[in-house]
């Protein structure tokens, strides 16, 4: 036990629930890709959770051992190269299912959804700027820095991705309210993006500019809508992802046996909770909620017991990144929410979701390695 504490610094409970996401998806998720790995005749798609798992892991701990303090220095590049490739996807992204989210590395076969990068990005220039308080004039600078940082950055993921633009705004405004920002300081910006956002969205159908609005609209319309009113092909996803919660019944039907892989193709991705629930039964479904709801608590303890504003906002992002990305996919998979595309943190297949939420939970293991050491001494620095 010395040995690991050695190595594995920080809240012990926190790498624990995080291998046990990560163990708990490799045989969901090869389950459930299972009809389109025999389709294909190989087995790519346990080969590629796997090298993910492993990769998640070095990640995680390599950003654990990364003072936060350094990324400071490093978000004046990192944001910039987060709103470039957002920019580049929007010019000459790639398309799957419909929704240009991603971009090609070249040489690679890699694609990189390049909204969870900005999540990341974005938090950390949140943090930084609301950080400094050396005085009023800087202080409400650096408020109005990070609120057109936020509106410029959510404004280039909200015509292909509205649910991690939604998403994204909650977290900045939770940590606003936390850092206690006066509004009077940016109402200004604010009805100046609200205004930008009308206007685009109005002007989109005309001008054809990207956008999935029609694709919106049918998916809040299909929810809220009269069930009597609505087509069944409208609700099918929903439909059969319930069906498959409710025939798992408290048990579920053994690893393997589950049905929901033949009839959705995201059953591996969206609606991997669903799946899970099918096959291992409510008892394991309930088991990952609590495990998330116990990450959630010990990122907010760790956030608490820091001395650093920058870390404090900095884990009170990310926790509630991965929590409410969680919640989504588990909303969604039980009819509670429209359907989305977000995936289910440290679980679902994703490369650049999984690698992302990694090095979230990284991060959050240095901040609580490191929170008896640490003032308020570095949130002057620029």
């Amino acid at each position: 036990m010395i040995v690991l504490r050695k190595y594995f610094k920080g809240d012990p409970v926190i790498w624990i629930i995080s291998f046990l996401l990560l163990i708990i998806s490799i045989p969901a998720v090869y389950s459930a890709s299972a009809l389109i790995s025999l389709k294909s005749g190989d087995m790519h798609f346990l080969v590629r959770q796997l090298f993910g798992v492993i990769t998640a892991a070095i990640v995680i701990y390599l950003s654990s051992r990364i003072p936060y303090k350094k990324y400071i220095s490093l978000i004046k590049i990192i944001f910039p190269i987060a709103l470039f490739l957002l920019i580049l996807t929007l010019v000459s992204g790639s398309s799957v299912n419909n929704a240009k989210r991603w971009i090609a590395l070249p040489g690679t076969g890699i694609m990189l959804q390049t909204s969870e990068i900005a999540k990341l990005a974005l938090i950390m220039f949140v943090a930084k700027n609301l950080a400094i308080k050396s005085d009023n004039e800087t202080y409400e600078k650096n408020v109005k820095k990070a609120t057109w940082g936020s509106v410029i950055a959510i404004g280039l993921i909200f015509p292909a991705d509205l649910s991690s633009a939604l998403l994204i705004s909650l977290i900045i405004t939770i940590i606003y309210f936390a850092a206690a920002v006066k509004i009077k300081i940016i109402y200004k910006i604010l009805l100046i993006a609200f205004g930008l956002m009308i206007m685009y969205i109005l002007a989109a159908e005309v001008f054809e500019l990207p956008g999935r609005f029609s694709t919106w609209q049918h998916r809040i319309e299909t929810f809220i809508g009269n069930k009597n009113a609505v087509s069944s092909d409208d609700t099918y996803q929903a439909d059969v992802s319930k069906m498959a919660i409710v025939n798992g019944g408290f048990f579920g039907k053994g690893p393997g046996n589950g049905t929901l892989r033949y009839l959705l193709p995201q059953s591996h991705s969206d609606f991997i909770f669903a799946f899970i629930t099918e096959e291992y039964g409510l008892n394991l479904a309930v088991f990952i909620i609590i495990l998330y709801l116990i990450l959630f608590y010990r990122g907010i303890r760790a956030a608490n017991k820091t001395k650093s504003l920058f870390a404090i906002y900095l884990v009170l992002g990310f926790s509630l990144m991965i929590i409410f990305q969680a919640f989504i996919n588990i909303g969604v998979s039980v009819g509670a929410l429209p359907v989305t595309g977000q995936t289910l943190p440290l679980i679902s297949m994703g490369r650049t979701s999984l690698l992302v939420t990694s090095f979230a939970v990284g991060v959050m293991l240095n901040v609580n390695k490191s929170q008896n050491f640490e003032t308020n001494s570095e949130t002057d620095e620029k």
